[in-house]
């Protein structure tokens, strides 16, 4: 049986990965699971999704199966006031009070994924599970310095955007034809023992983006000593490889070697990868260059009207509801709208195309989630009502300008006014 720190590894809390949407002050959300650190948001509305895989099957190759038992959960936060609402697999749960550390009972069968949101940007030290009363270790990527690099890029998604813990974020090659031959070097600071990786194969942003983008079938992997190719299936979700045989080393490259093609772009893309090491280890790559992309955007931002936007969290009322939304300097933005008629959230990532003092033009793109109510009679207050729902792909550019005293966002789908 194998161990992880003091327990084994079939009963310990395995994190598949871990993102978030902001981190402040150079911190990184696996930081909660890190003695004497912590985590930190740039802005209110953001928070800390942390996934979850089965440690029972931790050493079976294949789909990876996202489950998590416990049944108590704790949380330290960085400072002793406000809480930390918390949601599980996609519904909100309870708040944790962060004057105290009592750990909450849970009523789960097995959970996917959580959703950690500090009250007012506070930060998070610590998270801990525990079952049954025993506190239950902790397997998480263990973050190595390096660098990720690619012999071509589309821009807008980087190498690195495979180590970012996120599937809405990928590496797309950058070449006019399928990828065949294209391939990325990751270039460590230490030596690791490579087993095998956890591989998120194509666009898995959204089940249509899948499909009209192309995806890897066969990826060759080499330390510059040893080799072999690997199949990769063509499905969303994770998936399990174990080599045959241990890469040791510090450098290693992948190379595409067979693609399926997507329906309406040659580009391929890889989601995400999780490093397996022996005996359940797991790392992921702290690549120092997403830090300088976000140091650019901050750049190009000061002393323009973009500088009251980046990494501010705007709450505005709008009759019958409410309009919130962030631009953050990783290139990621949300916005939430919620009135009487419809439930709305728009993310997905934003590009600066030009600023001044006075305005700017952003270029967005992502997911529009809708969910609309609607009334069976309009003529009765008690009527019982239906939800449609509806996710599909927008791009739009947005012009940004001032209105008032505030910020005035317009483009052909998108408008927003605060």
């Amino acid at each position: 049986m194998l161990l992880c720190k003091n327990g084994p590894v079939e009963t310990s809390i395995v994190i598949e990965r871990i993102q978030a949407a902001s981190s402040a002050d150079g911190t990184n959300p696996i930081n909660v699971f890190i003695p004497g650190k912590h985590w930190k948001p740039e802005t209110s509305l953001d928070g800390i999704t942390i996934f979850f895989s089965n440690g029972a099957k931790w050493n079976q190759a294949g789909k990876t199966d996202g489950r998590a038992y416990f049944n108590e959960i704790s949380i330290e936060c960085q400072e002793k006031k406000g809480y930390v609402s918390f949601y599980k697999d996609g519904s909100y749960a309870t708040n944790f009070d962060c004057s105290k550390e009592t750990p909450l009972k849970i009523k789960s069968n097995g959970i996917h994924v959580i959703y950690l949101l500090p009250d007012g940007a506070n930060g998070i030290k610590t998270v801990s599970f525990f079952k049954n009363g025993k506190k239950l270790d902790v397997l998480y990527p263990e973050p190595i310095e390096g660098q990720v690099t690619a012999s071509s890029t589309l821009p807008n998604y980087p190498a690195y955007g495979m180590f970012d813990g996120s599937i809405d974020f990928a590496w797309v090659e950058g070449v006019k034809t399928d990828g065949v031959g294209e391939s990325f070097k990751v270039e460590l600071e230490n030596q690791i023992d490579l087993a095998g990786i956890e591989i998120f194969n194509g666009y898995q942003r959204l089940d249509a983006l899948f499909y009209k983008n192309g995806s890897v079938t066969e990826l060759l992997v080499s330390n510059g000593i040893d080799s072999f190719t690997l199949p990769i299936a063509d499905k969303q979700g994770g998936q399990r490889i174990f080599f045959p045989k241990i890469l040791s080393g510090k450098t290693f490259t992948f190379t595409i070697q067979k693609v399926r093609t997507g329906k309406t772009w040659k580009d391929t893309v890889i989601a995400e990868i999780i490093f397996l090491g022996e005996n359940g280890k797991r790392f992921t790559v702290l690549d120092q260059n997403a830090n300088q992309f976000k140091d650019e955007i901050l750049k190009k931002s000061k002393n323009t009207i973009l500088a009251g936007v980046v990494n501010k969290a705007y709450f505005a009322d709008i009759p019958e509801g409410r309009m919130d939304y962030v631009f953050r300097s990783n290139g990621s933005f949300v916005i939430w709208l919620d009135d009487l008629k419809e439930k709305r959230v728009l993310d997905g990532n934003w590009v600066f195309l030009e600023a001044n003092a006075t305005e700017a033009k952003i270029k967005i793109f992502g997911r529009d989630h809708k969910v609309v109510t609607q009334s069976l009679d309009s003529n009765s207050p008690y009527s019982e009502t239906t939800e449609e729902k509806s996710t599909v792909i927008f791009g739009d550019t947005l012009l940004v300008k001032k209105s008032g005293n505030g910020i005035q966002m317009v483009g052909k789908k998108v408008q927003i006014s605060n």
